[in-house]
């Protein structure tokens, strides 16, 4: 009898383990600390002087909470460092790395110095059309101070550029405009890749149309997303004093992170969560185009057309287009670094611990790309970080690195 139950547990694990494992999900991202479930009444401060002995290492509370809510959707992330909600789980990181971060943000992060004729190996990134110009001008910078590998830049919209990155693991580096989705950090995990997120500045997303159009200067945002929906089809339908003429509407396509955050912060803000996406598609007279370029020439072409993309093409194109303010509020260097203006977004790269452990010219890459992405982002047409924010990305570099 015994023999025979050995057999069974041998036959009964031999199966299981040709089981299909597609559609079971990824474990979530370990990671040292606490996880905190709020109570009525807490407060961060009291949190971190309960936690760390210190109420002012709240600021450290929330950079490792929104950092670990990226990756777990059981944490909720604070945007508002005094809106708490009972019931909320947060991370609190371990006492050690709490008051680095402390430290760190009051004196600032220097990375260990990179020189680039010491950097072999090549690298491979894809993403973002948005971050595109950018990232090709730190590549090139890279190149002119030396570094003799090949460095691969796919301008594929954020979306495609998580798919490469997440589900296949072609990339070493994920250019996004826009914050990587529950769903692709859970794609790769599955695949055993942990996603560190590096901000690396800002775009103002620029509304334009053609320099012959005399009739817009603003728009409200409720203004915006009726022109880019399928509820009008005429200028005239917005205001009776604009032109009975149709509109002409140009979008970034579906896999762009441009278009998801056109859809989240324009076209669900106004017709409610999720119904956005629909509303636009429906519209007539609207083409979409993963190429910004392309959009710019459809802008351009017409006095009745109007177009988004980022910043960057608007000023590579100011003597064919015009950009409009939202809300009586234009994109520049202070409306955008301080969020005044609606459309303003953070631009990002991906990667992982592991892939900057294996492949010393990524990590090598990121660390140039952070140390000057500042002195040289403002001449592709985006807005630089303040230092608080690029501390923060620093820092996530050299937690990366384990040092």
């Amino acid at each position: 009898m015994k023999g025979k139950v050995m057999v069974f547990a041998l036959v009964f694990v031999t199966l299981l383990a040709l089981l299909p494992t597609a559609g079971i999900a990824a474990p979530p991202p370990q990671a040292e600390g606490t996880r905190y479930t709020v109570q009525a009444g807490d407060t961060l401060s009291m949190i971190a002087q309960k936690q760390y002995g210190d109420k002012m290492l709240y600021t450290a509370i929330v950079y490792y909470n929104n950092r670990m809510a990226r990756l777990d959707k059981a944490i909720n992330a604070i945007s508002d460092a005094g809106v708490l909600e009972p019931g909320w789980v947060i991370y609190l990181p371990p006492a050690e790395k709490a008051k680095r971060y402390a430290e760190l943000m009051a004196k600032g992060v220097t990375l260990p110095e990179v020189d680039p004729l010491t950097v072999t190996g090549d690298i491979i990134t894809a993403g973002s059309s948005t971050v595109f110009p950018l990232s090709e001008r730190m590549a090139v910078r890279f190149k002119d101070e030396g570094y003799q590998g090949n460095i691969t830049i796919d301008s594929i919209g954020t979306g495609a550029g998580f798919e490469r990155f997440c589900k296949s693991g072609e990339t070493d580096i994920s250019n996004a405009s826009r914050p990587i989705k529950h769903s692709e950090v859970e794609s790769c995990l599955a695949i055993g890749r942990e996603p560190v997120e590096f901000r690396v500045g800002t775009d103002g997303l620029a509304v334009t149309v053609s320099k012959e159009n005399t009739f817009l200067k603003d728009l409200t945002i409720e203004q915006l997303a009726k022109i880019f929906s399928d509820e009008v089809t005429k200028w005239s339908e917005i205001n009776p004093a604009w032109p009975n003429e149709e509109i002409k509407r140009f979008s970034p396509g579906t896999d762009s992170g441009t278009f998801d955050f056109f859809v989240e912060f324009v076209m669900d803000a106004v017709y409610g969560k999720g119904a956005g996406k629909e509303r636009i598609l429906k519209a007539a007279n609207l083409q979409l185009s993963e190429d910004d370029n392309v959009l710019v020439q459809g802008v351009e072409g017409s006095p009745y057309a109007i177009g988004y993309f980022g910043y960057a093409y608007y000023q590579e194109n100011t003597d064919k287009l015009n950009v409009l303010s939202i809300n009586g509020v234009a994109p520049n260097d202070e409306t955008v670094e301080t969020g005044k203006y609606p459309l303003a977004r953070p631009l990002f790269l991906y990667s992982t611990a592991k892939i900057m452990a294996e492949k010393p010219q990524v990590a090598a890459f990121i660390n140039f790309y952070l140390t000057y992405v500042n002195e040289e982002i403002k001449k592709v047409g985006y807005f630089p970080l303040g230092a608080e924010t690029l501390n923060q990305s620093k820092l996530a570099w050299l937690d990366a690195m384990g040092q």
